[in-house]
């Protein structure tokens, strides 16, 4: 009889061990598929010069690295369209930093999580750092240049504003343009007080007058992309403009330089904008993590090494990697010069509008 019991009580403790452990399979597989990501959605930065070319770069890359997510594409405007609903990866500039902070729309992240992070420019990291926390994995950068032929003795010499105070008319400035004109403003009252981020927007009346006369009045309320093509047309010596602008140049290129110009009567404070993949707030678990990785493919050096010579046609794009830069000048020398810029040093994000 007690061999007997013995059997039985074995029996019993063989299946009740049997059904926890099924139970905790069956619990494991069900928090599995609850970690399940299908989508993930993502949202590029809309000023791009080619905005679906670079969608196109991400998502072939994405389907090497994780070919059962599929990507789906959103428009989300950092400066106009509020909280980032229903997207899980943005880009935004770092003037927008602080506002989607304090909204909490976007999520920081670990440096660890950032792939080769030595090959970024330490002033971009800087740029989206708040304490010990970053806010997204920077990607490109952007500037007011001035664009200028290289023929012009006056331009080619030029450090600053005031170097040209004996002209007029001679660049291609949109300076009454509503949308530009509070950059310039910004940028003369930054170079005349030697701050990065000044609080406040006056001072640079001078310094304004001045670039309204240097302006071709025809011109002066333009935007971007007709002012680099007043250029090419043959209209003044130079233009203000972003770098990417270059690529609209098709007859006065071989001859086009770049370079930075201080704004005032001082030394250029160099500021450049910033736009960084960062990940939206709520956003956790798995689907947090191929976030990261999704980050990581937007600003990985071989996708921006392609946008930059997208087809063959470059682009001259400022990127916050350093890598693209040397491949990029072999086959477009200017790219030398355009890493130079990008490089330095006392290079700045600018954080305020």
């Amino acid at each position: 009889m007690v061999k007997n019991g013995n059997k039985i009580k074995l029996l019993l403790f063989k299946k009740c061990a049997a059904v926890v452990v099924l139970s905790a399979v069956l619990l494991l597989t069900a928090s599995c598929g609850g970690e399940r990501v299908e989508t993930l959605t993502y949202a590029v930065f809309p000023y791009l010069p080619d905005v679906e070319y670079y969608q196109e770069l991400i998502e072939r890359r994405w389907a090497e690295l994780e070919p059962d997510i599929k990507l789906i594409r959103a428009e989300w405007d950092c400066y106009y369209d509020g909280a980032p609903e229903g997207v899980d990866v943005v880009m935004y500039d770092a003037i927008m930093r602080d506002t989607l902070i304090e909204n909490g729309w976007i999520s920081p992240i670990d440096q660890s999580a950032v792939s080769d992070p030595d090959d970024i420019f330490p002033f971009a990291v800087e740029g989206f750092t708040v304490g010990d926390d970053l806010y997204g994995i920077p990607v490109f950068l952007c500037g007011n240049f001035l664009i200028y032929d290289l023929d012009s003795e006056a331009l080619s010499a030029a450090e600053r504003i005031t170097d040209l105070a004996g002209k007029s008319e001679i660049l291609v400035v949109n300076s009454d343009n509503p949308e530009n004109r509070p950059q310039y403003v910004i940028e003369a009252v930054a170079d005349s007080r030697g701050e990065v981020n000044p609080s406040v927007d006056s001072g640079a009346e001078d310094f304004m007058a001045l670039l309204d006369r240097l302006a071709i009045s025809a011109h002066k309320s333009d935007d971007n992309t007709q002012v680099a093509l007043a250029y090419d047309s043959g209209i003044g010596e130079g233009y203000i403009g972003y770098s990417e602008s270059i690529c609209l140049l098709k007859n006065r290129f071989d001859r086009t330089g770049i370079k930075s110009i201080s704004f005032s009567d001082r030394e250029n404070t160099l500021r450049l904008y910033a736009d960084a993949a960062a990940v939206t707030s709520g956003v956790s678990g798995l689907r947090y993590e191929k976030c990261l990785k999704l980050m990581n493919v937007m600003a990985e050096a071989d996708v921006l090494t392609s946008l930059s010579a997208g087809n063959g046609v470059p682009q001259y794009l400022l990127l916050a990697r350093k890598s693209p830069y040397k491949s990029l000048a072999g086959k477009f020398p200017i790219y030398k010069r355009l890493e130079e810029l990008a490089c330095s040093e006392k290079n700045n994000v600018i954080l305020t509008p």
